[in-house]
């Protein structure tokens, strides 16, 4: 049996009977997928919340439907939280965000460090990367995208128990390995962290690791960090 399609639906919470859905599902449903009323489909809001819908009318101006009982699921844990540079290169840094996203992190932090060649990025295309990699890959709760931070304000404020800061200087490290606990790693620009980065992250107790013997691009070394940490 083919398993529904899913699509998002931020009020699901609230919603009760039937629910009218936005412009961009009514599209996608009517004329991409041509389904029609009676049929099944999937709506997830993001925070835990996933409800079966029947179609009830579907045209070029509505789509309508009516929910069956809605499932909370748990968030996972340990909750694992990348932090990483804003990239130049827009594309490299979309790519990872959908691929972290499906791996499963909870939260993304856009990092602002010494070495960073780009501060601002849109976030609405982020949030939308986000839902559609999201249900792509039937994730009922989506990482929290935060604006992007200095990289000395989030090693401050850094609250899970296990803190990494990966970086290339040669020095002893430890393999990063799948998390048992919360966890946050920092993820440098092109250039790296600098020395004064690293020095105040290992202060504040973060401990340096190693994502393997191949010196990654930031947006490869995103990716391999959550492989690590949750798969």
């Amino acid at each position: 049996m083919v398993e529904p399609p899913y699509f998002y639906f931020p009020s699901l919470a609230t919603a009760y009977g039937s629910a009218t859905l936005d412009e961009i599902t009514r599209h996608h449903v009517v004329t991409v997928l041509r389904m029609q009323p009676s049929q099944k489909i999937m709506l997830m809001d993001g925070v835990g919340n996933v409800a079966e819908g029947i179609i009830h009318e579907a045209s070029k101006k509505t789509l309508s439907v009516l929910l069956g009982d809605k499932i909370a699921y748990p968030n996972s844990t340990p909750r694992v939280t990348i932090a990483i540079s804003v990239l130049k290169n827009a594309n490299r840094f979309e790519w990872m965000l959908e691929k972290v996203t499906e791996i499963g992190v909870s939260e993304i932090i856009p990092l602002i460090s010494d070495r960073t060649e780009r501060t601002h990025f849109r976030e609405d295309r982020l949030r939308q990367i986000i839902v559609s990699a999201s249900i792509q890959s039937k994730q009922s709760w989506m990482p929290i995208l935060h604006p992007p931070q200095k990289v000395h304000d989030v090693i401050q404020e850094a609250k899970s128990v296990n803190k990494f800061i990966a970086h290339c200087i040669d020095t002893q490290k430890n393999m990063l390995k799948k998390q048992d606990q919360d966890a946050i790693i920092l993820i440098g620009p092109e250039g790296d962290f600098t020395i004064p980065e690293i020095e105040f992250a290992l202060a504040q107790g973060f401990t340096s690791v190693s994502l393997g013997e191949s010196r990654l691009r930031t947006e490869t070394a995103g990716v391999a960090a959550a492989v690590l940490m949750k798969l």
